[in-house]
């Protein structure tokens, strides 16, 4: 290899028949897939056999015996990127590249893996300047995440362990957090009243409802900032915001610095010139193979 820390091999975006199976096989590379629909499809990596149910992606690490048997019943649409890591590039510290850690990642609802992989099958189909650092860029968010999702202390609270009222408030404050709540909707919901829901959320998840939902949208508001090039004002009001000052004042609190700050410290602006988040198939073709590097076929 030479000393970029990324070397991309192959990848694509393909619908398999019903039934397929790909036979127990090794890499010579690192393979990442992503399914975006849930099915009855199973994977077996070193014996232990996964049912890939839910959207989720796929780690597999060089020279792991595995296979993969699709579901019999439905066609299978899954993406997928080969590459090797440079080995003085830093990265070879994840634990994500050892084999006895996790290899199948359910994706949560804000998990930016859907939209990063269509965007990184768009640059290896057009190739626009500076593709393969743009690429990079991306496959590097993508193990990040996958990453933050070995640590144990990575997540606020763990959600096994939430009453069912408090799972379900949490997964309605990220399916709505664009409008407004009121957190006695949200013990309505529950069946409790809003002071017991109060304690009982405070309680699990560390932070008061209100506080939640709040930080939850000026998240959600980072994120816009660097993916969108709405003005600050147009992101502020498309979380809920209508009062543009509060907005800045907790943005501040809660991220640190202003908006335009986050923006201009984090940001990149050619990242806004990729496909749009919808209608993937017009900017890349589907049931493709992109060819990127010879290699070795694998066995």
């Amino acid at each position: 290899m030479d000393d970029r820390a990324i070397r991309f091999h192959h990848a694509g975006d393909v619908t398999v028949k019903a039934g397929r199976r790909i036979a127990p096989r090794r890499l010579h590379d690192y393979e990442l897939v992503y399914f975006p629909v849930g099915t009855q499809s199973g994977y077996t990596v070193s014996g232990s056999e996964h049912v890939l149910d839910r959207p989720c992606v796929l780690f597999t690490r060089p020279n792991e015996l595995h296979e993969y048997r699709f579901d019999p019943d439905r066609p299978c649409r899954h993406m997928f990127v080969h590459f090797d890591i440079g080995r003085q590039s830093g990265l070879m510290d994840y634990r994500l590249l050892e084999e006895q850690t996790c290899c199948v990642f359910p994706l949560e609802d804000r998990s930016l893996v859907p939209q990063l992989m269509k965007q990184l099958l768009y640059l290896f189909h057009k190739r626009p300047p500076r593709w393969i650092s743009l690429a990079e860029k991306l496959l590097l968010y993508m193990l990040e995440e996958l990453e933050s999702a070995l640590e144990p202390a990575g997540a606020d609270f763990d959600e096994q362990t939430l009453p069912p009222q408090i799972s379900d408030a949490l997964h309605y404050i990220e399916a709505h957090a664009k409008e407004p709540i009121e957190v006695e909707r949200l013990a309505r919901n529950a069946g409790w009243s809003r002071e017991h829901f109060t304690r009982t959320f405070q309680h699990h998840v560390g932070h008061p409802p209100k506080q939640w939902i709040m930080r939850r949208k000026i998240e959600l508001a980072a994120q816009l900032l660097l993916q969108r090039p709405d003005s600050v004002k147009q992101i502020a009001r498309g979380v809920g915001f209508a009062d543009e000052y509060y907005f800045h004042r907790l943005f501040r609190k809660t991220m640190g610095m202003t908006a335009t700050e986050y923006r201009r410290k984090y940001g990149d602006a050619r990242m806004r010139e990729l496909a749009p988040p919808d209608d993937w198939g017009r900017f890349y073709p589907l049931n493709h193979f992109f060819i990127l590097e010879k290699r070795k076929p694998d066995v």
